[in-house]
Protein backbone atom coordinates (compact mmCIF):
# COMPACT_ATOMS: atom_id res chain seq x y z
CA UNK A 1 0.00 0.00 0.00
CA UNK A 2 0.90 3.46 -0.05
CA UNK A 3 3.92 4.57 1.68
CA UNK A 4 2.76 8.32 2.20
CA UNK A 5 -0.05 7.24 4.15
CA UNK A 6 -0.01 9.51 7.71
CA UNK A 7 -0.48 8.21 10.97
CA UNK A 8 -2.12 11.15 12.23
CA UNK A 9 -5.99 11.09 13.28
CA UNK A 10 -8.29 12.48 11.09
CA UNK A 11 -10.79 14.86 13.43
CA UNK A 12 -14.29 14.38 11.50
CA UNK A 13 -16.29 17.33 12.21
CA UNK A 14 -20.12 16.45 12.34
CA UNK A 15 -22.69 19.13 11.77
CA UNK A 16 -25.11 20.32 14.18
CA UNK A 17 -27.82 20.22 11.90
CA UNK A 18 -29.82 16.84 12.65
CA UNK A 19 -31.59 13.72 10.35
CA UNK A 20 -35.38 13.60 11.04
CA UNK A 21 -35.42 10.52 13.57
CA UNK A 22 -37.10 8.23 11.58
CA UNK A 23 -34.84 5.31 12.35
CA UNK A 24 -36.40 5.25 16.19
CA UNK A 25 -37.79 1.43 15.11
CA UNK A 26 -34.58 0.52 13.38
CA UNK A 27 -31.83 -1.12 15.17
CA UNK A 28 -28.01 -1.89 15.66
CA UNK A 29 -26.48 -2.36 11.81
CA UNK A 30 -29.86 -1.02 10.17
CA UNK A 31 -30.42 1.87 12.14
CA UNK A 32 -26.40 3.18 11.51
CA UNK A 33 -26.61 2.28 7.89
CA UNK A 34 -30.21 4.35 7.42
CA UNK A 35 -28.88 7.17 9.42
CA UNK A 36 -25.70 7.11 7.64
CA UNK A 37 -28.04 7.48 4.59
CA UNK A 38 -30.07 9.81 5.59
CA UNK A 39 -27.06 12.28 6.45
CA UNK A 40 -25.86 11.67 2.54
CA UNK A 41 -28.92 12.50 1.16
CA UNK A 42 -29.23 15.56 3.53
CA UNK A 43 -25.34 16.64 2.38
CA UNK A 44 -26.63 15.79 -1.44
CA UNK A 45 -29.07 18.09 -1.26
CA UNK A 46 -27.63 20.89 0.39
CA UNK A 47 -24.82 21.05 -2.80
CA UNK A 48 -27.44 21.26 -5.24
CA UNK A 49 -29.26 24.11 -4.55
CA UNK A 50 -30.41 25.56 -7.81
CA UNK A 51 -31.27 29.60 -8.76
CA UNK A 52 -35.30 28.63 -8.47
CA UNK A 53 -34.60 27.89 -4.75
CA UNK A 54 -34.95 24.25 -5.28
CA UNK A 55 -33.36 21.48 -3.87
CA UNK A 56 -33.12 18.16 -5.66
CA UNK A 57 -31.07 15.57 -4.48
CA UNK A 58 -30.19 12.31 -6.47
CA UNK A 59 -28.00 10.54 -4.49
CA UNK A 60 -26.47 7.47 -5.73
CA UNK A 61 -26.14 5.34 -2.13
CA UNK A 62 -30.75 5.09 -2.68
CA UNK A 63 -29.87 3.10 -5.84
CA UNK A 64 -33.23 1.90 -7.63
CA UNK A 65 -35.41 3.12 -4.81
CA UNK A 66 -39.16 2.67 -5.91
CA UNK A 67 -41.17 3.06 -3.02
CA UNK A 68 -41.50 4.82 -0.05
CA UNK A 69 -40.79 8.43 -1.74
CA UNK A 70 -43.32 10.73 -0.81
CA UNK A 71 -45.02 12.63 -3.62
CA UNK A 72 -43.37 16.14 -4.92
CA UNK A 73 -46.24 17.95 -4.12
CA UNK A 74 -44.68 19.62 -1.24
CA UNK A 75 -47.41 18.97 1.18
CA UNK A 76 -48.30 16.97 3.83
CA UNK A 77 -51.60 15.28 4.94
CA UNK A 78 -52.87 17.82 6.52
CA UNK A 79 -52.04 20.25 3.92
CA UNK A 80 -49.32 22.18 5.52
CA UNK A 81 -46.48 23.60 3.02
CA UNK A 82 -43.44 22.51 3.03
CA UNK A 83 -39.76 24.33 2.62
CA UNK A 84 -37.55 22.81 0.29
CA UNK A 85 -34.85 21.69 2.36
CA UNK A 86 -38.07 19.78 4.48
CA UNK A 87 -39.29 18.04 1.46
CA UNK A 88 -36.41 16.92 0.76
CA UNK A 89 -35.83 15.71 3.73
CA UNK A 90 -38.76 13.66 4.30
CA UNK A 91 -38.27 12.21 0.84
CA UNK A 92 -34.61 10.87 1.46
CA UNK A 93 -36.07 9.56 4.68
CA UNK A 94 -39.23 7.49 3.05
CA UNK A 95 -36.54 6.42 0.00
CA UNK A 96 -33.84 5.35 2.70
CA UNK A 97 -36.26 3.33 4.73
CA UNK A 98 -38.30 1.80 1.74
CA UNK A 99 -34.45 0.61 1.12
CA UNK A 100 -33.66 -0.63 4.78
CA UNK A 101 -37.37 -2.31 4.65
CA UNK A 102 -36.38 -3.89 1.87
CA UNK A 103 -33.52 -5.26 3.33
CA UNK A 104 -34.08 -5.86 6.39
CA UNK A 105 -37.13 -7.57 5.93
CA UNK A 106 -37.11 -11.04 6.86
CA UNK A 107 -38.42 -14.27 4.74
CA UNK A 108 -41.96 -15.23 5.97
CA UNK A 109 -41.89 -19.14 7.67
CA UNK A 110 -38.53 -19.50 6.81
CA UNK A 111 -37.08 -23.49 5.66
CA UNK A 112 -33.52 -24.50 4.37
CA UNK A 113 -32.66 -26.78 1.70
CA UNK A 114 -29.36 -29.07 3.41
CA UNK A 115 -27.00 -30.94 0.50
CA UNK A 116 -25.29 -33.77 1.70
CA UNK A 117 -22.33 -35.73 0.81
CA UNK A 118 -25.01 -38.86 0.34
CA UNK A 119 -25.96 -36.65 -2.73
CA UNK A 120 -29.60 -36.36 -0.33
CA UNK A 121 -31.09 -33.29 -0.48
CA UNK A 122 -32.57 -31.92 2.69
CA UNK A 123 -35.38 -29.38 3.64
CA UNK A 124 -35.33 -28.14 7.42
CA UNK A 125 -37.34 -26.03 9.27
CA UNK A 126 -34.04 -25.63 11.84
CA UNK A 127 -30.16 -26.24 12.08
CA UNK A 128 -28.45 -26.23 15.80
CA UNK A 129 -25.16 -27.76 16.43
CA UNK A 130 -20.96 -27.88 15.45
CA UNK A 131 -20.63 -28.80 11.98
CA UNK A 132 -17.29 -29.84 13.33
CA UNK A 133 -18.47 -32.32 15.73
CA UNK A 134 -22.79 -32.97 14.92
CA UNK A 135 -25.78 -31.00 13.78
CA UNK A 136 -29.32 -31.66 14.17
CA UNK A 137 -31.65 -30.78 12.00
CA UNK A 138 -35.99 -31.00 11.89
CA UNK A 139 -37.24 -32.43 9.08
CA UNK A 140 -41.02 -32.68 8.32
CA UNK A 141 -41.69 -32.55 12.10
CA UNK A 142 -38.50 -35.05 13.07
CA UNK A 143 -35.21 -34.40 14.59
CA UNK A 144 -32.83 -36.07 12.43
CA UNK A 145 -28.98 -35.79 13.43
CA UNK A 146 -25.91 -35.14 10.68
CA UNK A 147 -22.15 -36.28 11.69
CA UNK A 148 -19.67 -34.15 10.84
CA UNK A 149 -18.63 -34.06 7.33
CA UNK A 150 -21.62 -34.93 5.84
CA UNK A 151 -23.17 -31.26 5.46
CA UNK A 152 -22.13 -29.94 2.25
CA UNK A 153 -24.05 -26.49 1.54
CA UNK A 154 -26.79 -24.94 3.14
CA UNK A 155 -28.98 -22.92 0.62
CA UNK A 156 -31.34 -20.29 2.13
CA UNK A 157 -33.03 -16.94 0.14
CA UNK A 158 -32.30 -16.03 -2.88
CA UNK A 159 -29.50 -13.67 -2.58
CA UNK A 160 -30.66 -9.64 -3.35
CA UNK A 161 -28.44 -6.94 -5.35
CA UNK A 162 -28.68 -3.90 -3.54
CA UNK A 163 -27.34 -0.76 -4.70
CA UNK A 164 -24.89 0.56 -1.61
CA UNK A 165 -21.58 1.06 -1.83
CA UNK A 166 -19.49 -2.59 -2.18
CA UNK A 167 -15.66 -3.71 -0.97
CA UNK A 168 -14.18 -6.19 -3.29
CA UNK A 169 -11.25 -8.34 -1.43
CA UNK A 170 -8.53 -10.40 -3.59
CA UNK A 171 -10.24 -13.09 -4.23
CA UNK A 172 -13.64 -12.15 -5.00
CA UNK A 173 -14.39 -11.88 -1.50
CA UNK A 174 -17.74 -8.73 -1.06
CA UNK A 175 -18.75 -6.69 1.77
CA UNK A 176 -21.62 -4.29 0.44
CA UNK A 177 -23.44 -1.93 2.76
CA UNK A 178 -21.55 1.95 3.85
CA UNK A 179 -18.10 2.54 4.78
CA UNK A 180 -18.43 4.06 8.27
CA UNK A 181 -14.80 4.07 9.45
CA UNK A 182 -11.40 3.39 9.59
CA UNK A 183 -7.90 3.70 11.77
CA UNK A 184 -5.56 6.29 11.37
CA UNK A 185 -2.75 4.58 10.22
CA UNK A 186 -4.77 3.26 7.06
CA UNK A 187 -4.51 -0.69 8.33
CA UNK A 188 -8.20 -1.21 8.46
CA UNK A 189 -11.72 0.10 7.11
CA UNK A 190 -15.45 -0.61 8.86
CA UNK A 191 -17.47 -1.61 6.66
CA UNK A 192 -21.47 -1.77 7.80
CA UNK A 193 -23.00 -4.55 6.47
CA UNK A 194 -27.07 -4.63 6.66
CA UNK A 195 -26.69 -8.67 7.19
CA UNK A 196 -23.33 -8.58 9.14
CA UNK A 197 -23.52 -5.80 11.23
CA UNK A 198 -19.65 -3.68 11.83
CA UNK A 199 -16.98 -5.32 9.95
CA UNK A 200 -13.53 -4.17 10.04
CA UNK A 201 -11.48 -5.20 7.25
CA UNK A 202 -7.52 -5.08 6.41
CA UNK A 203 -6.69 -2.17 4.08
CA UNK A 204 -4.13 -4.96 2.87
CA UNK A 205 -6.66 -7.23 0.99
CA UNK A 206 -8.68 -4.55 -0.38
CA UNK A 207 -8.72 -4.91 -4.25
CA UNK A 208 -11.68 -2.20 -4.64
CA UNK A 209 -13.85 -0.18 -3.14
CA UNK A 210 -16.93 0.63 -5.17
CA UNK A 211 -19.48 3.63 -4.78
CA UNK A 212 -22.93 2.59 -5.36
CA UNK A 213 -23.66 2.00 -9.06
CA UNK A 214 -20.54 1.14 -9.62
CA UNK A 215 -19.58 -2.30 -9.04
CA UNK A 216 -17.66 -2.74 -12.30
CA UNK A 217 -14.78 -0.74 -11.02
CA UNK A 218 -12.96 -2.97 -9.29
CA UNK A 219 -12.76 -4.63 -12.98
CA UNK A 220 -11.15 -1.31 -14.22
CA UNK A 221 -7.15 -1.84 -15.39
CA UNK A 222 -4.97 0.59 -13.63
CA UNK A 223 -2.75 2.96 -15.92
CA UNK A 224 0.96 1.31 -16.25
CA UNK A 225 3.10 2.65 -12.61
CA UNK A 226 -0.19 3.44 -11.14
CA UNK A 227 -0.58 1.06 -7.59
CA UNK A 228 -3.31 3.58 -6.10
CA UNK A 229 -5.69 5.55 -7.64
CA UNK A 230 -9.37 6.57 -7.32
CA UNK A 231 -11.70 6.27 -10.36
CA UNK A 232 -14.13 9.76 -10.90
CA UNK A 233 -17.23 9.59 -13.57
CA UNK A 234 -16.51 12.06 -16.04
CA UNK A 235 -19.20 12.68 -19.30
CA UNK A 236 -17.40 9.61 -20.80
CA UNK A 237 -16.01 7.11 -18.84
CA UNK A 238 -13.78 7.63 -15.60
CA UNK A 239 -11.12 10.20 -14.88
CA UNK A 240 -8.61 8.79 -13.16
CA UNK A 241 -6.96 10.59 -10.30
CA UNK A 242 -3.25 8.91 -8.76
CA UNK A 243 -1.79 9.25 -5.85
CA UNK A 244 -1.45 7.95 -2.43
CA UNK A 245 -4.15 6.41 0.07
CA UNK A 246 -3.86 7.08 3.54
CA UNK A 247 -7.12 6.42 5.78
CA UNK A 248 -10.39 5.94 5.41
CA UNK A 249 -12.92 7.47 8.03
CA UNK A 250 -16.94 7.83 7.90
CA UNK A 251 -15.66 10.97 5.92
CA UNK A 252 -14.54 8.55 3.30
CA UNK A 253 -11.82 8.05 1.87
CA UNK A 254 -8.25 9.88 2.89
CA UNK A 255 -6.00 10.08 -0.46
CA UNK A 256 -3.47 12.40 -1.68
CA UNK A 257 -3.31 13.14 -5.71
CA UNK A 258 -0.07 12.99 -6.96
CA UNK A 259 0.89 16.67 -7.18
CA UNK A 260 -0.45 17.48 -4.45
CA UNK A 261 0.95 18.63 -1.04
CA UNK A 262 -1.79 17.37 1.54
CA UNK A 263 -3.87 14.54 1.07
CA UNK A 264 -7.74 15.03 0.74
CA UNK A 265 -11.20 13.22 2.20
CA UNK A 266 -12.92 12.20 -1.27
CA UNK A 267 -16.78 11.15 -0.46
CA UNK A 268 -17.73 7.69 -1.29
CA UNK A 269 -20.53 9.52 -3.42
CA UNK A 270 -18.08 11.62 -5.37
CA UNK A 271 -15.98 9.17 -6.56
CA UNK A 272 -17.33 5.77 -8.87
CA UNK A 273 -14.43 4.05 -7.21
CA UNK A 274 -10.69 3.16 -5.28
CA UNK A 275 -8.55 0.76 -6.57
CA UNK A 276 -5.31 -0.55 -5.44
CA UNK A 277 -2.74 -2.93 -7.12
CA UNK A 278 -1.10 -4.62 -4.52
CA UNK A 279 -4.20 -6.36 -2.26
CA UNK A 280 -2.54 -9.37 -0.63
CA UNK A 281 -4.30 -12.93 -0.53
CA UNK A 282 -5.66 -14.51 2.09
CA UNK A 283 -2.86 -15.80 4.97
CA UNK A 284 -5.57 -19.19 5.55
CA UNK A 285 -7.91 -20.84 3.46
CA UNK A 286 -11.82 -20.50 4.91
CA UNK A 287 -13.58 -23.64 6.11
CA UNK A 288 -16.41 -22.24 4.28
CA UNK A 289 -17.87 -19.92 1.68
CA UNK A 290 -21.50 -17.71 2.85
CA UNK A 291 -23.34 -15.65 0.50
CA UNK A 292 -25.91 -13.23 2.44
CA UNK A 293 -29.27 -12.35 1.53
CA UNK A 294 -27.98 -8.66 0.73
CA UNK A 295 -24.95 -9.61 -1.56
CA UNK A 296 -22.15 -10.56 1.02
CA UNK A 297 -19.73 -12.97 0.27
CA UNK A 298 -16.82 -13.90 2.77
CA UNK A 299 -14.83 -17.40 3.44
CA UNK A 300 -15.36 -17.91 6.87
CA UNK A 301 -15.37 -20.34 9.71
CA UNK A 302 -18.83 -21.52 11.24
CA UNK A 303 -18.68 -21.59 14.47
CA UNK A 304 -22.30 -23.17 15.63
CA UNK A 305 -25.79 -23.43 14.56
CA UNK A 306 -27.76 -22.30 17.25
CA UNK A 307 -31.95 -21.69 17.21
CA UNK A 308 -31.46 -17.85 16.26
CA UNK A 309 -28.24 -17.48 14.51
CA UNK A 310 -25.26 -19.02 12.79
CA UNK A 311 -22.32 -17.69 14.78
CA UNK A 312 -19.27 -17.15 12.11
CA UNK A 313 -15.58 -16.20 12.75
CA UNK A 314 -13.95 -13.93 10.49
CA UNK A 315 -10.32 -13.93 8.65
CA UNK A 316 -9.25 -11.34 11.57
CA UNK A 317 -10.66 -14.24 14.28
CA UNK A 318 -13.77 -11.49 14.90
CA UNK A 319 -17.24 -13.38 15.96
CA UNK A 320 -20.52 -12.28 13.99
CA UNK A 321 -24.27 -13.73 14.40
CA UNK A 322 -25.68 -13.83 11.00
CA UNK A 323 -29.72 -14.53 11.82
CA UNK A 324 -31.13 -17.29 9.28
CA UNK A 325 -33.45 -14.62 7.42
CA UNK A 326 -30.31 -13.28 5.79
CA UNK A 327 -28.31 -16.64 4.43
CA UNK A 328 -28.07 -17.09 1.13
CA UNK A 329 -25.75 -20.09 0.88
CA UNK A 330 -23.39 -21.53 2.80
CA UNK A 331 -21.02 -24.16 1.22
CA UNK A 332 -18.53 -26.06 3.24
CA UNK A 333 -14.94 -26.83 2.22
CA UNK A 334 -12.77 -29.67 2.90
CA UNK A 335 -15.17 -32.61 2.72
CA UNK A 336 -15.55 -32.53 -1.04
CA UNK A 337 -13.89 -31.22 -4.59
CA UNK A 338 -16.57 -28.60 -5.99
CA UNK A 339 -16.01 -28.82 -9.84
CA UNK A 340 -15.97 -24.85 -9.76
CA UNK A 341 -12.81 -25.24 -7.93
CA UNK A 342 -10.88 -27.53 -10.87
CA UNK A 343 -9.52 -26.59 -14.22
CA UNK A 344 -11.17 -27.46 -17.05
CA UNK A 345 -9.28 -29.09 -19.33
CA UNK A 346 -11.56 -28.53 -22.50
CA UNK A 347 -14.29 -25.57 -22.99
CA UNK A 348 -15.93 -25.67 -26.26
CA UNK A 349 -18.83 -22.62 -26.81
CA UNK A 350 -20.49 -21.59 -29.10
CA UNK A 351 -24.22 -19.55 -29.92
CA UNK A 352 -26.97 -20.87 -32.29
CA UNK A 353 -25.73 -18.75 -35.11
CA UNK A 354 -22.60 -16.88 -33.60
CA UNK A 355 -20.43 -16.88 -30.91
CA UNK A 356 -22.13 -18.01 -27.53
CA UNK A 357 -24.29 -14.70 -26.25
CA UNK A 358 -22.76 -15.55 -22.47
CA UNK A 359 -19.39 -17.22 -21.68
CA UNK A 360 -19.59 -19.91 -18.83
CA UNK A 361 -18.13 -18.85 -15.23
CA UNK A 362 -17.25 -19.77 -11.95
CA UNK A 363 -20.04 -19.80 -9.09
CA UNK A 364 -22.04 -17.27 -10.84
CA UNK A 365 -24.76 -17.09 -13.65
CA UNK A 366 -23.47 -16.68 -17.02
CA UNK A 367 -24.76 -12.84 -16.23
CA UNK A 368 -22.28 -12.39 -13.27
CA UNK A 369 -24.82 -12.74 -10.77
CA UNK A 370 -25.10 -15.11 -8.14
CA UNK A 371 -26.75 -18.66 -8.76
CA UNK A 372 -30.06 -18.64 -7.92
CA UNK A 373 -33.06 -20.99 -8.77
CA UNK A 374 -36.19 -21.52 -7.76
CA UNK A 375 -35.53 -18.64 -5.18
CA UNK A 376 -32.75 -20.29 -3.81
CA UNK A 377 -28.78 -19.15 -3.52
CA UNK A 378 -26.12 -21.32 -4.45
CA UNK A 379 -22.94 -20.11 -3.77
CA UNK A 380 -20.82 -23.10 -5.53
CA UNK A 381 -21.56 -24.03 -9.20
CA UNK A 382 -20.89 -23.43 -12.72
CA UNK A 383 -22.82 -20.70 -15.05
CA UNK A 384 -23.10 -21.69 -18.55
CA UNK A 385 -25.12 -21.11 -22.29
CA UNK A 386 -26.37 -22.44 -24.55
CA UNK A 387 -24.16 -24.64 -26.54
CA UNK A 388 -21.19 -25.30 -24.47
CA UNK A 389 -19.60 -28.16 -22.72
CA UNK A 390 -17.10 -28.29 -19.73
CA UNK A 391 -14.37 -31.07 -19.47
CA UNK A 392 -12.68 -31.64 -16.31
CA UNK A 393 -9.98 -34.39 -15.14
CA UNK A 394 -11.17 -36.28 -12.04
CA UNK A 395 -8.49 -36.27 -9.64
CA UNK A 396 -6.60 -38.59 -7.21
CA UNK A 397 -9.13 -39.89 -4.06
CA UNK A 398 -12.52 -39.14 -5.70
CA UNK A 399 -15.35 -41.76 -6.71
CA UNK A 400 -18.43 -40.44 -7.42
CA UNK A 401 -19.69 -36.60 -9.16
CA UNK A 402 -23.09 -35.30 -8.11
CA UNK A 403 -24.84 -32.37 -9.38
CA UNK A 404 -28.50 -30.36 -9.74
CA UNK A 405 -28.83 -28.19 -12.97
CA UNK A 406 -31.47 -25.70 -13.52
CA UNK A 407 -32.38 -22.59 -15.50
CA UNK A 408 -31.19 -19.44 -13.81
CA UNK A 409 -33.96 -17.54 -12.29
CA UNK A 410 -33.24 -14.71 -13.86
CA UNK A 411 -34.46 -16.20 -17.25
CA UNK A 412 -38.16 -16.07 -16.08
CA UNK A 413 -38.38 -12.16 -16.39
CA UNK A 414 -37.45 -12.62 -20.27
CA UNK A 415 -40.10 -12.14 -22.66
CA UNK A 416 -39.00 -15.82 -24.54
CA UNK A 417 -39.31 -19.38 -23.24
CA UNK A 418 -35.84 -21.09 -22.53
CA UNK A 419 -35.91 -24.68 -23.42
CA UNK A 420 -32.32 -26.37 -22.82
CA UNK A 421 -30.94 -29.63 -23.18
CA UNK A 422 -28.17 -30.70 -20.02
CA UNK A 423 -26.35 -33.91 -20.33
CA UNK A 424 -22.87 -35.41 -18.06
CA UNK A 425 -20.63 -37.47 -20.21
CA UNK A 426 -17.88 -39.81 -18.26
CA UNK A 427 -15.27 -40.65 -20.42
CA UNK A 428 -17.52 -39.70 -23.63
CA UNK A 429 -20.43 -42.07 -22.21
CA UNK A 430 -23.87 -40.00 -21.29
CA UNK A 431 -23.78 -40.41 -17.52
CA UNK A 432 -27.12 -38.23 -17.12
CA UNK A 433 -29.33 -36.10 -19.94
CA UNK A 434 -32.44 -34.36 -19.47
CA UNK A 435 -33.93 -32.55 -22.61
CA UNK A 436 -36.81 -29.65 -22.57
CA UNK A 437 -35.47 -28.26 -18.99
CA UNK A 438 -37.55 -25.55 -18.82
CA UNK A 439 -37.99 -21.94 -16.85
CA UNK A 440 -39.46 -22.33 -13.23
CA UNK A 441 -39.18 -25.80 -13.01
CA UNK A 442 -37.77 -27.12 -10.58
CA UNK A 443 -33.68 -28.47 -10.22
CA UNK A 444 -33.01 -31.92 -11.74
CA UNK A 445 -30.83 -34.20 -9.83
CA UNK A 446 -28.13 -35.89 -11.20
CA UNK A 447 -27.96 -38.63 -8.75
CA UNK A 448 -24.41 -40.20 -7.63
CA UNK A 449 -22.46 -40.67 -10.62
CA UNK A 450 -19.38 -42.81 -10.24
CA UNK A 451 -16.21 -41.62 -11.55
CA UNK A 452 -12.36 -42.93 -10.86
CA UNK A 453 -9.59 -40.71 -10.99
CA UNK A 454 -8.54 -39.98 -14.30
CA UNK A 455 -11.89 -40.02 -15.87
CA UNK A 456 -13.27 -37.26 -18.06
CA UNK A 457 -16.01 -35.64 -17.01
CA UNK A 458 -17.72 -33.44 -19.26
CA UNK A 459 -20.68 -30.73 -18.21
CA UNK A 460 -22.37 -29.86 -21.65
CA UNK A 461 -25.51 -27.38 -22.30
CA UNK A 462 -27.57 -27.67 -25.68
CA UNK A 463 -29.72 -25.95 -27.93
CA UNK A 464 -33.22 -27.12 -26.76
CA UNK A 465 -36.32 -26.98 -29.05
CA UNK A 466 -35.34 -23.35 -29.83
CA UNK A 467 -32.59 -21.23 -29.92
CA UNK A 468 -30.11 -19.91 -27.49
CA UNK A 469 -32.10 -16.97 -26.31
CA UNK A 470 -32.61 -17.29 -22.70
CA UNK A 471 -30.59 -20.53 -22.05
CA UNK A 472 -29.28 -19.67 -18.94
CA UNK A 473 -28.24 -23.14 -17.12
CA UNK A 474 -26.73 -22.83 -13.37
CA UNK A 475 -25.10 -26.40 -12.59
CA UNK A 476 -26.03 -25.97 -8.87
CA UNK A 477 -22.98 -27.53 -6.47
CA UNK A 478 -21.44 -30.00 -8.98
CA UNK A 479 -19.23 -31.71 -6.86
CA UNK A 480 -16.72 -34.64 -7.22
CA UNK A 481 -16.55 -36.58 -3.71
CA UNK A 482 -13.98 -39.06 -1.97
CA UNK A 483 -13.56 -42.14 -1.76
CA UNK A 484 -15.38 -43.38 1.77
CA UNK A 485 -11.72 -44.14 3.25
CA UNK A 486 -11.04 -40.59 2.95
CA UNK A 487 -14.31 -38.91 4.30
Amino acid sequence: MGAARRTERAQSKRGADRVPDVVADFSGASKLLLRKELMDCRNQAENNFTERGERHFGSPSLGRVQNGCHSGTGETRAGTKLGGFARLTLRAAGAATSLLLSVAGAAQSPTYELSLRDGRVLSVASIQGDPARELEVMVAGQLQKLPAGDLLAVHGCAAQTIDLACATLLGDEVVTGALVGGDATGDHFVMMSPSLGRIELPVDRLHALSAPGARGVGDLPLPSGVSEAIFRRAAVGYDIVAGSLHEFGDRGVRFQPDGESEPRWFRVQEMAGLRLAEAEPRKLAPTAFLRTRTGDSLGITVRRFTSKAIECELENGARVALAYADLASLSFTGTATFLSDLTPIEVREAGFDGPTLYSWRRDQSVLGTPLIAGQRTYGKGLGMHSRSRLCFEVPEGHVAFWSRVALDDSAAGLPIAALVDVRVLVNDKVRFEYKGLAVGKPPRDTGLLRVAPGDRLALEVDFGAGRDLGDRVDWLLPVLLPAPDRQ
